[in-house]
Order: structure tokens, then C-alpha cells, then sequence
């Protein structure tokens, strides 16, 4: 309930975020930001090289000393990559002199930071605080998007600056009241654990760009075939869609912990079947109601120019009601660390997103890259059930 009741006022702040955004800004604008998230959506799970699920696995698993040795390697490996990623931003910027690009992977390593303690939060099932920090975020975004916006005359750009502080201030307020992996941190470079992490992130990073594809590449193919303008209607769409996946994270949070334990315990068939059918009832509604009563409320509060949204509303939100159905069977993947087999589904479903969208723009123009992540998560549930069934008949032998 703690989830589910932070999640309904995190996703309202948000879509009062959107709605004071797309009546202050051109659409142009709007698919500036568009851009940027997809940008920015991709790196913080390279700099964690796609091994952040480690830190659920081992906190389910390790006393509070190994946990906290392997914190300290992890990060300081972290820190590595992000060095990288910032060397390549600062060789961009050198090139194309585009300056406000220096703040991405910033902005991508404080979040990473965070989602690492997120994750401790989740598995100690803290819930409360976890979702006061995600509230207080969007608040805080929405409050400085406002203050840059009106008083200081920015546009996409005052977004992403008010993404950076905000993103900021809540780490802070993480570190000095519940982060203490973070605040005991000392820099921790082991070679043998380094090679571990690259092991276990590798397949996951090649993963990592078919899940961007399956998420975000939809708004860069809408950018190829069409102008900014359409990118900042899609971008709209996309952003009271994934009111979806608000509901989606508040759910796995609350489920993955005693997924886990039971797992762990090889117990995982006892509630795996009945976690999908249920939860598959009620994200189906949810997804549904948001999607059909768009046609009622788009034109009404965003005017005329985003009408066209509601249409690309609807299929994004059922694509994320079948992304929250893959959370749950992928859960089990991930706990018994079949990456490859992952990446494989991701790949595959980016694929058929990729050509689907393509194919269908002669027919259907913007819509067809919203019904092309559909199909591409509907395909990536039904088999990531079938993998992830067969390997609990092999793992629990029942």
C-alpha cells in the first residue's frame, strides 16, 4: 500500500510536471527533452555495466560486512566506467561544442548512485522511505522546473538543469539519513571482484542497448521519419504512458524481496503463476483506463496541437502493462543470473520493434513505433514466462 499510494502521487506530480512543460513550450521544445531523456535514460545503467541487479541478489544473500566489501568494489568500479563515459561527453563536446551535453553523464552517475540505494531500500523493504525519496524528487523537479522556466526564461534546458538538482539534493538528503553504504564508502579496487562484475554485467550491457532500443529508440525513428515537432507529440504520449510503469515499479518493489526469498528457498512456483495472472488483471485495467480516457482529457487540457497523442497514449500504455508482466518472469532470470538468455529475449524484441515500426509508417505515420513496442513486449512476456518456467521445473525440481 505504501508503494502503490506514493506511486499515485508520484505519477500526479509528474503529470502536472507535463502539463505546465507542453503550455510553456513548443512542441519543437518538449521533443528536445524527449531527446535528452533517451539519452540519459541509457547511462546510468552503463556506468553500473548493467550489474546493478547484484546489489538485490547480494543483499538477499551476504551478511551486513560482505555486503558492505562488496559496495565498496562495486562503486569504485562504477566510478571507473564513469570516468570513461565522461572522457568520450568531453571528446563530443571538443568536436561539436554542444556544452550543455557535459552535464548528462553527471546527471547519469548521481543516478546511478541512487538507484543502487533504491535497491537496498527495496530489499529491506523500506518502503516508506524509498517512496518519500521518489515523491520528494518530483517534487522538487517540478518546483525548480517551474522557478528556471518562468523566472529565468530557459525552456528544454531549464528542464534538464532542474533534472541535475534535483537529482542532486535528494542524494544528499539520501547520504545523511539512510545511505550508509555510501557514507562508509573508501575507494576499493580489486581486480578478482572487477572481473566478476564484468562477468556478470556483460551480456546485460549488450542487453542494455536492446533495452534502450525496445524504450527509447521509438522516438529517434519518429525524429528520422518526421521533424522535432512529431518527436515532442510522441515524446508527450510516451510520458502519460509510463504512468504505467510508475504503477509497475511501485508493484515490483513491493513483490521482488519475497520473490527473492522464495527463490532462494526454492520455493519460486508457489507464487510465480499466481503473481502473473493477478497482477496481469490489474495492470491491464490501469493501462486501459489511462489509454481510452486520454481521448477525453488530452485535447482538454493540452490543447489542439498534442490531439493527435491519444491515440500513441493507448498503445504505449498497454506496451507498459505487458512490460510490467516481464518484470515479473524476468525477476526469475535475473535471480538465477541466466543473462544470456535475457539478452537474447531483449535483443529479439528490439529487432521486431525496430522493423514493426518501419514497416507500419506507410499505414499508421507516428502511431506505428507505439504498436511496434506492443508487439515487441508482448512477444518478450510470453516467452521470458516460458524460459523463466522452465527454469524453475529445472532449479526446484518440482
Amino acid at each position: 500500500m505504501n508503494y502503490a499510494i506514493f506511486a499515485i502521487l508520484t505519477a500526479g506530480i509528474n503529470f502536472l510536471t507535463i502539463i505546465y512543460m507542453t503550455r510553456n513550450m513548443t512542441p519543437e521544445e518538449f521533443g528536445m527533452i524527449g531527446i535528452f531523456i533517451a539519452i540519459i535514460y541509457l547511462l546510468p545503467q552503463l556506468i553500473s555495466f548493467s550489474a546493478i541487479g547484484l546489489v538485490s541478489i547480494n543483499k538477499s544473500k551476504m551478511n551486513e560486512t560482505n555486503f558492505l566489501n562488496f559496495s565498496q568494489t562495486y562503486i569504485s568500479f562504477s566510478i571507473f566506467i564513469f570516468i570513461l563515459v565522461f572522457i568520450v561527453f568531453l571528446i563530443f563536446i571538443s568536436l561539436f561544442g554542444e556544452y550543455i551535453y557535459i552535464f548528462v553523464p553527471i546527471i547519469a552517475f548521481i543516478q546511478y548512485l541512487a538507484l543502487f540505494h533504491n535497491a537496498e531500500l527495496i530489499q529491506d523493504s523500506r518502503s516508506t522511505r524509498f517512496s518519500i525519496y521518489r515523491l520528494s524528487l518530483s517534487i522538487i523537479s517540478f518546483v525548480f522546473t517551474f522557478i528556471l522556466i518562468e523566472y529565468l526564461n530557459m525552456t528544454w534546458d531549464g528542464r534538464l538543469f532542474s533534472i541535475l538538482i534535483s537529482e542532486l539534493i535528494i542524494l544528499l538528503i539520501m547520504l545523511k539519513y539512510s545511505f550508509i553504504t555510501l557514507h562508509k564508502f573508501n575507494f576499493n579496487y580489486n581486480g578478482i571482484h572487477f572481473k566478476e562484475y564484468i562477468y556478470f554485467g556483460f551480456p546485460l550491457l549488450f542487453g542494455l542497448v536492446a533495452g534502450w532500443l525496445l524504450n527509447q529508440g521509438d522516438r529517434f525513428i519518429v525524429l528520422h521519419f518526421f521533424t522535432l515537432k512529431e518527436v515532442g507529440i510522441y515524446t508527450l504520449a510516451y510520458s502519460i504512458g509510463t504512468i504505467v510503469n510508475v504503477v509497475n515499479q511501485a508493484m515490483i518493489n513491493a513483490i521482488t524481496p519475497t520473490l527473492y526469498r522464495y527463490l532462494n528457498k526454492k520455493e519460486g512456483y508457489k507464487i510465480v503463476r499466481n503473481i502473473n495472472i493477478y497482477y496481469s488483471i490489474i495492470i491491464l485495467s490501469i493501462s486501459l483506463s489511462i489509454g481510452l480516457s486520454s481521448y477525453w482529457y488530452i485535447p482538454l487540457i493540452f490543447g489542439e496541437q498534442y490531439i493527435n497523442s491519444s491515440d500513441i497514449i493507448l498503445f504505449i500504455s498497454l506496451a507498459f502493462a505487458f512490460n510490467g508482466m516481464y518484470r515479473i518472469t524476468g525477476g526469475v532470470i535475473a535471480f538465477y543470473k541466466e543473462n544470456k538468455l535475457q539478452m537474447k529475449l531483449l535483443y529479439i524484441s528490439a529487432i521486431i520493434n525496430i522493423i514493426i515500426s518501419i514497416l507500419l509508417i506507410p499505414i499508421f505515420n507516428i502511431l506505428s513505433p507505439a504498436i511496434g513496442t506492443l508487439i515487441a513486449y508482448i512477444f518478450l512476456v510470453y516467452f521470458s514466462y516460458k524460459y523463466s518456467w522452465h527454469i524453475l521445473k529445472k532449479e526446484e525440481q518440482c
